[in-house]
């Protein structure tokens, strides 16, 4: 039986949760196989499709491996989470790159007294506005929801975020290093809304890691501003300090 703040999920994430669960505490060891998908079926009164999808989630969690013939083979006892290294703006804008951005619309927004602020201009201000899903991979479930923004104008920039769709990889090609002379970046804990909840696939009581970054060029003029949300149980953010000598 789920926990109850599951029950908000599709049925297939409430399986795979209850599997890694099972994984977690050791019911299902390293090297040992998981149920076939007929026996979930059977053992959860669910579709072969629901089962189906649930091994996918716990593959894509890179907690288990699907072998032909073989079966599913639990590899991890914990879910992989995403985890970024960065020290400098080149490793900023590779995580950009690598990583692959769903862009669920861009339309052309106004500024209202939170946006006026992250954006340093003033309420009622156009800007332009995209919102996307990031995962690591094509098909892969979202480990985090993107909004960008940008003062609107008639630049080349401005016209492109307007146009993008679809799946992008390199979002702004524009955003160059030599183009940046420095990024802000912000990090606060918040509550996901329901409607982030439904799109990143997980509970409406998730508690998210909401990283603000802002992208200045030398002239220090604001470029873009990006606010990602994360489910904080899945983002690791590292870094290391070393003694200047």
């Amino acid at each position: 039986m789920p926990a109850a703040n599951t029950i908000s999920k599709p049925r297939y994430h409430q399986i795979a949760d209850v599997l890694r669960r099972d994984i977690e505490k050791g019911r299902y060891r390293v090297g040992t196989l998981l149920p076939t998908e007929l026996q979930l079926c059977e053992s959860y009164e669910i579709s072969r499709h629901t089962a189906r999808e649930a091994l996918r989630v716990l593959t894509q969690d890179k907690m288990v491996e699907r072998r032909q013939g073989s079966g599913t083979m639990v590899t991890a006892t914990a879910r992989q989470r995403f985890n970024h290294s960065i020290s400098s703006v080149a490793d900023l804008l590779q995580y950009g790159a690598t990583t692959r951005l769903r862009v669920i619309h861009s339309e052309r927004i106004t500024a209202d007294e939170t946006l006026a602020e992250l954006m340093n201009c003033e309420v009622g201000i156009a800007l332009i506005h995209i919102h996307g899903l990031r995962s690591e991979q094509k098909n892969a479930s979202p480990f985090c929801i993107s909004d960008i923004y940008r003062i609107a104008s008639n630049d080349a920039l401005s016209k492109r975020l307007l146009e993008v769709r679809g799946a992008v990889y390199a979002l702004i090609d524009e955003l160059e290093i030599a183009h940046i002379g420095m990024v802000e970046q912000d990090i606060n804990a918040v509550a996901l809304t329901s409607a982030n909840a439904s799109e990143l696939g997980v509970s409406k009581t998730t508690v998210s890691l909401r990283i603000v970054r802002r992208y200045f060029d030398t002239d220090s003029k604001l470029i873009v501003a990006a606010v990602n949300l994360h489910p904080g149980s899945d983002f690791v953010y590292s870094m290391s300090l070393k003694q200047l000598r």
